[in-house]
């Protein structure tokens, strides 16, 4: 397949952008919620566009309120703040609370592409490859924070044992594209300066290596339940300026519980491969 980098993006770029799995967007396709920029006629190929992912982020917001399919394609539709309150309203007495905020969010997600300097800056770096301590799950959403909470305390003591000090903060590796919306394979790692040996009793742990890619980096601030923003921003920059590589997206956790109870100070980087041709 050709390279693109004019905004126009695979279903699964797609998905790991708008965190919104294939089976999903075919879904949504179907449904006539979010509708592909261009669908072959032939083979059914879905290609979308890095405008989309605005919508994209809209629908993500609203279904994890629970709120209906078609109200959900009501409000995508009208683009109009006074449709977003009043279908929220009618949802359900538990989401009054939040629906003020709710609707701000809407309002600014739709807004995002006429305001540029709402985008947080990203830059290209090369990074080199990297051996790691490793330990892999097949995780759900109700099941991450627990996964990777248990992993990095497992992956720390292994590190201990072996006297070994990791050469910089934990990180994660991500499939490129999210097909299934049950759970995906998720690597948590810690970063070493060079290879080492393990016992037999090491239980799940491995030696992995997180291999060197041009990526694309952007930085994303606060608790990881906004972190969709930032993915959303990332992939839509990939979408028109690159060409995503196949290697799993990265997660580098800065700043996180281990030096922070206030996720406000959390620092995330979000790196994702890509080729520039250059």
């Amino acid at each position: 397949m050709s390279a693109m980098s004019d905004g126009s993006m695979t279903i699964g770029t797609f998905s790991r952008a708008s965190l919104l799995s294939v089976k999903t967007l075919r879904a949504y396709h179907e449904a006539g919620i979010l509708v592909p920029a261009q669908v072959d006629p032939r083979t059914g190929y879905r290609v979308y566009h890095s405008s989309q992912l605005t919508d994209a982020a809209v629908v993500l917001r609203l279904r994890q309120l629970d709120l209906p399919l078609e109200q959900v394609r009501q409000i995508v539709t009208a683009r109009d703040p006074e449709v977003t309150r009043r279908l929220l309203s009618e949802h359900t007495a538990r989401m009054q609370s939040r629906l003020d905020d709710v609707a701000r969010i809407v309002t600014e997600l739709q807004d995002t592409a006429t305001h540029p300097e709402a985008h947080t800056p990203v830059h290209v770096r090369d990074e080199g490859a990297v051996h790691t301590l490793s330990r892999r799950g097949r995780v759900s959403e109700a099941t991450f924070a627990s996964f990777l909470g248990q992993a990095y305390d497992e992956l720390e003591r292994m590190a201990a044992r072996l006297g070994v000090s990791p050469s910089g903060p934990p990180g994660g590796l991500y499939p490129p594209e999210i097909v299934d919306d049950d759970a995906e394979d998720v690597e948590a790692y810690l970063p070493l300066p060079a290879p080492v040996g393990l016992p037999d009793d090491r239980g799940d742990v491995f030696l992995g290596e997180v291999p060197a890619a041009r990526v694309a980096v952007a930085t994303h601030l606060g608790p990881y339940d906004t972190i969709s923003e930032q993915y959303r921003r990332l992939g839509g920059w990939v979408a028109e300026n690159a060409t995503p590589a196949d290697l799993p997206v990265r997660e580098i956790y800065v700043v996180s519980y281990d030096q922070t109870d206030d996720p406000g100070r959390f620092r995330t980087e979000i790196h994702w491969p890509i080729t520039t041709g250059g």
